[in-house]
């Protein structure tokens, strides 16, 4: 989330949306856009049901794995910090473009913890996504 978050006025440009899936409880998801300083709609998913079905990757080694170093350095370094956990530690994210009749034109899923594509990826599969509606 916070990587794509300098990028929402151009995902609205384009006529998307940052739609946030955390897996932490509803009393979190407030606090949550305050500290990222965004108004974007988030979605709690506790069970992990959104998680399971888009094949998204969930294990111990795929958070604290070697993988999972370097971009823990690279987050630290350009001023993230990690915080208390919220929600499943070991359930790993991924970032989708989907257009509004269901289809899903990009899909990213992170193979580490901190393991996010590029935001150019992003918003050029929106792009696409926005020019084949």
């Amino acid at each position: 989330m916070a990587q794509l978050r300098p990028e929402i006025d151009s995902i609205h440009k384009l006529g998307g949306e940052l739609v946030i899936v955390g897996n932490g409880k509803p009393f979190f998801a407030s606090a949550f856009k305050e500290d990222m300083g965004v108004d974007t709609p988030l979605y709690c998913d506790t069970q992990l049901n959104a998680y399971k079905a888009a094949g998204l990757k969930r294990s111990i080694w795929y958070t604290i794995g070697p993988p999972a170093w370097g971009n823990a350095w690279r987050a630290f370094h350009s001023g993230f910090r990690q915080t208390s956990l919220k929600g499943d530690p070991w359930q790993e994210g991924g970032v989708f473009v989907i257009t509004p009749d269901g289809a899903a034109p990009y899909r990213y899923v992170s193979s580490a913890a901190g393991d996010h594509p590029p935001n150019s990826d992003v918003l050029a599969a929106l792009r696409s996504a926005v020019k084949a509606a």
